[in-house]
């Protein structure tokens, strides 16, 4: 429910020079009248709530499809301009490493990539057809097998259903599915002591 009032809010920021237009545009036509200044400031603002809910709902639907790809729960933080998470190969295996870096490097989607190491890539990742992109990093963490993704929108993109929103995200989720990446699981954690018994009285 967070998600979905964010996602309205963002339609609704969207909408309102749309509705200030139209809403001129009335008053030009009809006039300052009682009827015309009722329908302005109390039908219109309805009916671009109720447009702006729907137009929400088909992005909260974008993004529980695009953070089932990657494993991904979704919570209002999907919406922010930067998103660091830490994923897990699908596949984990010997050389796991490495075959991230190949497939990173085979995708259409990254350019501009620098290594430093074998521990961190640094890239660019188009979204789409355009020429936009945002900023990306890989930091490997190979004991654990753990890989840390962080990705920074760095220009003016529509974002999921152009909310203007969600296009960190959508990158995270793009390159997860390009990598053979998901999000790891969470580790639950014990008080000292539990481990299917009694805590240790000492």
């Amino acid at each position: 429910m967070k998600l979905l009032m964010a996602c309205w809010r963002a339609a609704g920021a969207r909408c309102v020079p749309g509705a200030f237009i139209l809403m001129a545009m009335d008053f030009v036509d009809d006039g300052l009248t009682w009827h015309s200044v009722g329908g302005a400031l109390v039908l219109k603002p309805l009916l671009w709530a109720v447009m702006a809910l729907g137009w929400a709902a088909v992005g909260v639907r974008s993004l529980r499809r695009r953070a089932g790809t990657a494993g991904i729960a979704l919570s209002v933080a999907v919406l922010d301009d930067r998103q660091k998470h830490v994923l897990r190969p699908v596949r984990s295996s010997h050389g796991w490493q490495e075959r991230v870096r190949e497939e990173l490097l085979a995708s259409e989607r990254s350019f501009l990539v620098a290594e430093k190491g074998r521990e961190e890539v640094h890239f660019r990742w188009r979204l789409g057809r355009k020429d936009r992109s945002v900023w990306g990093s890989m930091t490997f963490d190979e004991p654990s097998g753990d890989v840390v993704l962080d990705v920074r929108d760095s220009e003016e993109f529509p974002g999921v259903a152009a909310l203007g929103k969600g296009s960190a995200f959508t990158a995270v989720c793009q390159i997860a599915g390009a990598t053979g990446l998901e999000a790891a699981p969470l580790v639950e954690e014990h008080p000292r002591g539990a481990s299917g018994g009694p805590a240790d009285p000492r």
